[in-house]
């Protein structure tokens, strides 16, 4: 068996560009690069400014009021209400509803990418013996969410194909089993189950677990994406149970 060259030069780092076409046309040498050399402000930048572009081409071409109608026509705590006071409500929570929107889009994106990256990394040293470090994790989380900023792209066109009245914010492109359900005869945990099983989380957590992979070294993929799934049913039954109980 013939031994490594030591004076062997490592392979090139990859640029900011190479790289994010490689995480969707070539994920494999992508993550062993962000993993060897991690950074992370161009995905987190993309994901951000794809969330923008969502929020803004929705309070533009759909408009909040639009969701707070559908909102108050679907709970059954307002059906009591007269068509002027639910009017009124929509008029007084659509400016507070587009500024969450906003907010939700910058800081939520860091926030969640955080979040996920930090119970990444648990599972990743503790329960499968890895070593990473939180930077590597966080690297490998922006990068792995690139899907969901495609996705964001996706509804913006959607929006423009479809009439606003047609539009559902809570299924912008259908790629998932919710979005054939019969909202007004399925229960709202059950959508919500459905919801979660789409195209983009899937594809995400593919990335994710050669990320994981890749940043453990010693950590298998199957094992990487089995950690990843446990995490992601548990996200899915929170999800259930919260509109189950309530």
């Amino acid at each position: 068996m013939q031994e490594p060259n030591p004076t062997e030069a490592p392979s090139p780092p990859m640029s900011e560009p190479a790289r994010l076409a490689a995480v969707f046309f070539d994920p494999k040498r992508a993550f062993s690069d962000i993993a060897t050399r991690p950074s992370w402000w161009a995905p987190l930048l993309l994901n951000i400014l794809a969330a923008l572009a969502f929020v803004t081409a929705y309070s533009q071409r759909i408009g909040w009021e639009r969701y707070l109608e559908r909102a108050l026509e679907s709970n059954p705590r307002t059906e009591s209400l007269t068509a002027e006071q639910r009017q009124r409500i929509v008029e007084q929570q659509a400016g507070l509803a587009a500024a969450f929107g906003y907010v939700g889009a910058v800081a939520g994106s860091a926030l969640s990418l955080s979040a996920v990256a930090g119970l990444l990394l648990l599972a990743s040293n503790v329960a499968l013996g890895a070593a990473a470090s939180f930077r590597q994790m966080f690297a490998v989380t922006c990068y792995g969410f690139l899907p969901n900023a495609l996705s964001s792209l996706l509804g913006i066109l959607m929006m423009f194909l479809k009439h606003p009245e047609d539009f559902d914010l809570e299924n912008p492109t259908a790629f998932n089993i919710g979005a054939y359900l019969d909202p007004a005869a399925t229960p709202k945990w059950l959508l919500a189950a459905a919801g979660s099983v789409d195209l983009f989380s899937i594809w995400a957590m593919l990335l994710l677990a050669l990320g994981v992979s890749a940043a453990g070294q010693k950590v298998r993929y199957g094992r990487a994406l089995a950690a990843i799934l446990v995490l992601w049913l548990a996200w899915i039954l929170l999800k259930v149970l919260r509109y189950a109980l309530f």
